[in-house]
């Protein structure tokens, strides 16, 4: 059931008892939390190479960086929702920007591997903190009416913490060393906790509530289990037993969960809420069009740079026309969706998103890159128009007692999206691509595994040790990763060919190198590595990749269009019809008890 006339009526009153200035103080706290958080995503992403060097990690447990970080955040969103319903957005927000800030200052301290991932861990809880109740508490302020216009101007934050994340990690790390790049959070942190503590009103709490423990830590657990099979799978195979003894914990810890939510007094998750077909019409629909989204983020650049031929930085300036987009129609169509409502906005941005993704599907093997400006933009103006509205009709549907996990949902279906979306597309894109090489007579040999094999072959040495004196070690292929049962070469902290910090195809005599091995690829080898696409893929003939870019895209339009579908038989609740007609709203009056 959607929020109630006399809920709508307390919060409209709770907004005017700030000045229009402090609201707006309040917005920009939340907008400064949200950016923090998406900033230190960006400059992770960019400085993993770094972190391998410098612990001498190899490829497994190089994920275990974004992992430590990607399990608390997604699997405490929803908690941290409900802690904010139990014991206060204002404090529960707060409380994620100091962890999330003490997390970032432990990482500039941090001597080992195993403390920096304590204080990822650290700053994934922080984030969900910040994620969960940031929206929350910035719509609470406002009044009913403006809600989307907010929404759209935090979603604006997010975009641009994203994009400006990767090029001030860089900067940071070429000026300072990569410590100074987690630095900026700290000193966010700590100024802000201080003006929020004294400008954000305080939050309504419910103290006769209790916080179901055991239903979050089922939840954590088993949302754990389900995003390391996403990340690792590809890697272990679907039906090694790793895998199924983490999908074992899937259904087992998921099962106790639901079974947990459905027996105690105040869940951490509450199922009912699904009984809203606006609520689930919401979550649904922004699950698709993050799911949607994943081939053209982790394909287009594949594309564009082996394909076309572009440099990494142009393929950075062709990509930010689409925040760009995002970032300019977040705001205004939360202000549409304020006039007419959420679900004809957003059931619009859908439509747009799939048609620009469909028209991808069409492009041709050589073309202007220019020419996919017009298809980007189209994408992102679809993506601005859906996000806003969709989040402003999530937090209609929900009663006010329950915001909380509202702003755990607003994230939630994001990270799972792009996660299953990335491991999904990888997997599809490589199918694809190796049955029609196949069909065309053409057999995909990773270029490291030829190098390898032409190269002489030590006798065989054990792992932990170098190759004794005078013996010969084969050349290492810079930029491809080869297991090592092809290698035929030990390797340790991993079962692989290191990949070396040079020019891409360079060949690098490894009786000249260190005999510690370290896995720190150049721009292009990080890129496929983190996409998991193996050169084996990527150095096919192009119109042989063409086949895969293309049915992907196409697949993904079809998606979004679905989405849209989807979202136009959403029915607005009633408090969003009042909201999007201020003139009856106003005059209203208040319900008559007794």
């Amino acid at each position: 059931m959607s929020v109630s006339t006399s809920s709508r009526i307390a919060a409209e009153a709770a907004a005017q008892e700030l000045s229009w200035l402090k609201r707006w103080v309040v917005l920009g706290i939340v907008c400064v939390g949200v950016f923090m958080n998406t900033l230190d995503t960006g400059i992770t992403d960019v400085l993993n190479p770094v972190f391998t060097a410098q612990f001498h990690l190899n490829l497994y447990v190089e994920y275990w960086i974004e992992l430590s970080y990607a399990i608390p955040l997604i699997g405490m969103l929803l908690p941290a929702g409900h802690l904010g319903d139990r014991f206060g957005r204002k404090n529960v927000f707060l409380a994620g920007m100091i962890l999330f800030g003490g997390g970032s200052g432990l990482l500039t301290l941090m001597p080992t591997f195993e403390s920096m991932f304590v204080a990822r861990v650290i700053e994934g809880v922080g984030a969900a903190c910040i994620s969960a109740n940031g929206g929350v508490l910035a719509v609470s302020v406002f009044p009913w009416n403006q809600r989307g216009q907010v929404l759209g101007i935090i979603g604006t934050a997010v975009a641009l913490g994203l994009k400006f994340g990767p090029v001030m990690g860089g900067l940071l790390y070429d000026n300072f060393g990569w410590r100074s790049a987690f630095l900026i959070n700290v000193a966010i942190g700590i100024t802000f906790v201080i003006i929020g503590a004294n400008v954000v009103p305080a939050s309504r709490r419910s103290p006769g509530r209790t916080f179901d423990v055991w239903g979050a830590l089922l939840f954590v657990i088993a949302m754990g289990c389900l995003l390391v099979i996403i990340n690792q799978a590809p890697t272990w195979g679907w039906s090694s037993p790793q895998t199924l003894i983490l999908s074992g914990g899937v259904v087992v810890f998921g099962s106790a969960f639901f079974w947990v939510s459905r027996h105690v007094k105040d869940p951490t998750i509450d199922l009912s809420l699904y009984k809203s077909r606006n609520f689930t019409v919401a979550v649904a629909a922004a699950f698709i069009s993050f799911l949607a989204l994943t081939p053209i983020n982790h394909l287009l650049p594949f594309y564009m740079e082996h394909v076309q031929g572009l440099h990494v930085s142009e393929t950075g300036l062709v990509f930010i026309t689409t925040t760009i987009a995002i970032a300019v129609t977040q705001p205004f169509s939360g202000r549409w969706a304020d006039r007419i409502g959420s679900r004809p906005v957003a059931s619009l941005g859908l439509l747009l998103e799939g048609l620009g993704l469909l028209t991808l599907a069409f492009i041709p093997l050589h073309m202007n890159p220019d020419w996919l400006v017009p298809e980007l933009v189209v994408i992102g103006v679809g993506v601005g128009l859906f996000r806003s509205p969709n989040h402003r009709a999530l937090f209609g549907a929900v009663p006010r007692d329950k915001m909380g996990q509202a702003g755990g949902y607003q994230h939630l279906p994001r990270q799972l999206g792009e996660s299953i979306g990335e491991t999904g597309v990888v997997t599809m894109f490589t199918a694809i691509v190796l049955a029609s090489a196949a069909l065309a007579g053409i057999h995909a040999v990773d270029p490291a595994s030829q190098a390898v094999a032409a190269a002489p072959q030590p006798a065989p040495v054990p792992t932990a040790q170098a190759p004794p004196a005078g013996v010969a070690r084969p050349p290492v292929v810079v930029g491809a990763y080869v297991p090592a049962a092809q290698a035929g070469q030990p390797v340790a902290r991993g079962a692989g060919l290191p990949i070396i910090s040079a020019a891409p195809g360079t060949t690098i005599d490894a009786n000249t190198a260190d005999d510690t091995i370290v896995d720190v690829p150049d721009d292009s080898a990080g890129d496929a590595k983190d996409s998991g696409l193996s050169q084996a893929v990527t150095s096919l003939p192009a119109d042989v990749q063409m086949l895969g870019y293309r049915l992907m895209w196409g697949l993904a339009g079809l998606i979004s269009l679905g989405g849209a579908a989807i979202s136009w038989f959403g029915r607005e609740s009633e408090e969003e019809v009042a909201a999007s007609t201020p003139r009856r709203m106003a005059v209203r009056p208040a319900p008559q008890t007794g």
